[in-house]
């Protein structure tokens, strides 16, 4: 039977937990917490529904310019506004509450966090894992195949490639091409004006890829006709951002993620200085995370094996994040402090 292997997607998650229709909180210190609070009840949710044999949750890394879509093009990412004011303070709380919980996080300079995702799920793919990728980003769907899948632990749905067309219209292997057509207005990916998810998703079912829409323009509508011919040049760009990397140079051992627990000592410091009583009832109760939990003064199973993963209190990354420390994949020849 195949071992599970979740992979949190980090920032996204939260960010959905940021813009979560949730009542505001604080810390009794005054720290803004609505965030912090949605974000470790998902984690909670997520550890007592699936019961992961595996977990680990990979970030962008700080800083975007030396993203290798940003070389190619420039304009990528340049529309994102600023982040609001109260949203740095509890993605550092988050990471932090991550972390010594126990739950190594990955990241890595040069590229994004889905771009380590999807380089961890091929490699994961070939090792008789099964890998549920925790998050509903659509730039992830060109990863779903037959041992990695999308997992929503709001609604505890699982997309396998058959759920997904299902649901979006199209499979698996026809997100790239759909993409390319789409663009992405929330990154500044270019794409053929007028072309949305479901019209992309028709023209790639009637004529196969891109290339072949691209042949039969003549058939498309006045407007859509020309829409291809004003701004066809810009596919090729568009087709390289919107595909995922699946060769990123790491050193990753899954076995430094086995996941044999919570660190409930080191978790409850964190609930208890932020006021979350609920969660901490939660952990203290007789069901307390199916079971699966570990004392800080415990010895885990899992210990990192990779020479360049960074022990818990070395490799501090400054600017984007803060002061928090992680476990950090870098180039053998090239190790990152």
């Amino acid at each position: 039977m195949p071992k599970s292997f979740y992979i949190i997607d980090g920032h996204a998650q939260i960010f959905r937990a940021y813009f979560a229709p949730f009542r505001d909180l604080s810390s009794p210190t005054g720290e803004p917490t609505k965030a912090t609070y949605v974000f470790t009840q998902m984690l909670m949710n997520l550890i007592d529904t699936r019961k992961p044999d595996y977990l680990a949750m990979v970030i962008d890394s700080a800083g975007d310019e030396g993203v290798f879509r940003k070389q190619i093009y420039p304009e990528y990412k340049a529309n994102r506004a600023p982040r609001p004011d109260d949203f740095g303070v509890q993605e550092e709380r988050i990471l932090q509450i991550v972390r010594d919980a126990g739950i190594p996080i990955f990241f890595k300079h040069g590229f994004e966090a889905d771009d380590v995702i999807a380089t961890m799920a091929r490699r994961l793919c070939d090792q008789d894992f099964e890998t549920f990728m925790v998050s509903k980003d659509k730039d992830l769907r060109q990863i779903v195949d037959h041992c990695t899948k999308m997992y929503d632990v709001q609604s505890d749905e699982v997309l396998d490639a058959d759920k997904l067309e299902a649901k979006v219209g199209y499979r698996p292997e026809q997100a790239i091409e759909i993409q390319t057509l789409m663009g992405d207005a929330i990154d500044n990916v270019p794409g053929i004006p007028g072309i949305g998810e479901k019209t992309a998703a028709k023209l790639i079912r009637q004529y196969g890829n891109v290339d072949n829409v691209l042949k039969h323009v003549d058939e498309l509508t006045p407007k859509m006709r020309e829409n291809f011919k004003t701004h066809a040049d810009k596919l090729p760009v568009a087709r390289t951002l919107v595909t995922l990397r699946t060769d990123v140079e790491m050193d990753f051992d899954p076995e430094a993620c086995r996941f044999v627990g919570l660190h409930t000592d080191r978790l409850k410091q964190h609930l208890q200085e932020l006021g979350f009583k609920n969660l901490l009832t939660r952990m203290e109760g007789p069901t307390s995370n199916g079971g699966r939990v570990a004392s800080a003064t415990q010895s885990p199973a899992r210990k990192p094996t990779s020479p360049n993963a960074l022990p818990k209190h070395a490799g501090f990354e400054e600017g984007l994040f803060g002061p928090v420390s992680y476990t950090h994949l870098t180039l053998p020849t090239n190790r990152e402090v």
